[in-house]
């Protein structure tokens, strides 16, 4: 009888050290690779010291959600564009959704992408002002949040220009241009004030003809939305009302080019015109600064390099990198004459020099 017991103890001692083995299983089942331990919510997603810091940080192999606002704009397909040709040299997943200016389908595709679980949510926003709880829901997720022109609050990083800073470059250059022509220049200024970034871009370009020393009147500004139609309706308008104008500043590509055409429609002299354009965004401004055309600059911002830069901060935020609240990108003057100093022509097409545009910010 005691034999018997004793077998019984001993199978039992067997089976508890069994047990115990199998559950350690070689090491923690909620532990990282480093040994350093997190827990798992009901849902199974890790739950992070740093809510902007995924998961997986080695820095190579993650996932963008990228939310655009305005896809069928030539400045956005050379972001986006940019943005893939850099995703795919590093081997990163970036999946683009257009919003198409619908604010509430940003928001929904944000949402998207959360549940979809991406390492970095990047947005261009439509509204910045209705993207605060996307962002907070982001980051709860776990999910690095990157903005790119318009900073939201709360995000990682915003990329893109100093716009006011942009803007007062084009001023001192339009100020210098004025003085080194003998003109006096009265301004037309076409802008689109219901965006933070444009109206920057305007403020700066005042502060800019202001320290050039120049003369200078501002005849009217009006607001193009953006767009060349209302640009042109706008601008000729007042170039009627104020037959005076010589120059033009309008905030893009096309309000520029809407700006110049509503001049011509008033009946004015265009040979007695001077036009500066902002952005350089693809082929509206690069034919309008090569052609024959009353534009004789243009503010470049590279939209190519700002759509790599999207994907080289959120790269960089991935690792762990400290990044400034504006991870900023290069702007400069560029004319007919020296636009070659930064694309060079490949049959129809014109390739942007990387290395060109990043030596402006050394």
């Amino acid at each position: 009888m005691k034999k018997k017991l004793f077998v019984i103890a001993l199978c039992i001692m067997m089976a508890a050290v069994m047990l115990a083995a199998c559950s350690s299983g070689g090491g923690d089942a909620g532990s990282t690779d480093d040994g350093a331990a997190t827990t798992e919510t009901a849902d199974g997603a890790a739950d992070a010291e740093n809510t902007q810091t995924p998961a997986s940080t080695d820095g190579t192999s993650f996932t963008i959600g990228y939310v655009c606002n305005f896809m069928s704009h030539e400045w956005y397909q050379n972001v986006t564009n940019g943005a893939k040709r850099r995703a795919e040299e590093l081997g990163i997943t970036l999946e683009i959704a257009d919003a198409n200016q619908d604010s509430s389908q940003q928001i929904s595709f944000a949402e998207n992408f959360i549940a979809k679980g991406v390492d970095v949510l990047a947005l261009t926003p439509v509204d910045a002002t209705t993207l605060g709880p996307v962002i907070e829901k982001a980051k709860d997720a776990g999910i690095i949040v990157i903005t790119e022109s318009n900073p939201v609050g709360g995000e990682y990083t915003c990329v893109g220009a100093d716009n006011k800073g942009a803007g007062k470059q084009a001023g001192e250059w339009f100020g210098n241009y004025g003085k080194d022509n003998n003109i006096d220049l009265k301004f037309l200024l076409v802008g689109f004030p219901n965006f933070e970034d444009c109206r920057l871009r305007v403020e700066g370009f005042k502060e800019g003809l202001e320290a050039s020393g120049a003369k200078y009147s501002i005849e009217q500004e009006i607001d193009s939305q953006g767009g060349k139609e209302k640009a042109l309706q706008g601008a000729t308008d007042a170039c009627t009302a104020n037959p005076d104008i010589n120059a033009i500043f309008g905030i893009n590509d096309d309000s520029t080019q809407g700006g110049v055409q509503g001049y011509k429609a008033a009946g004015l002299d265009s040979s007695k015109l001077s036009a500066v354009g902002y952005g350089l965004e693809g082929v509206v401004g690069r034919e309008a600064l090569q052609d024959d055309t009353p534009i004789v600059a243009e503010l470049a911002m590279f939209p190519d390099f700002v759509g790599a830069c999207i994907v080289d901060a959120s790269k960089k935020a991935v690792a762990g990198e400290d990044l400034p609240e504006r991870y900023l990108t290069p702007t400069t003057m560029v004319t007919k004459e020296t636009y070659g100093d930064f694309y060079t022509q490949e049959g129809d097409a014109w390739i942007l020099d990387f290395d060109a545009v990043e030596a402006l910010l050394k």
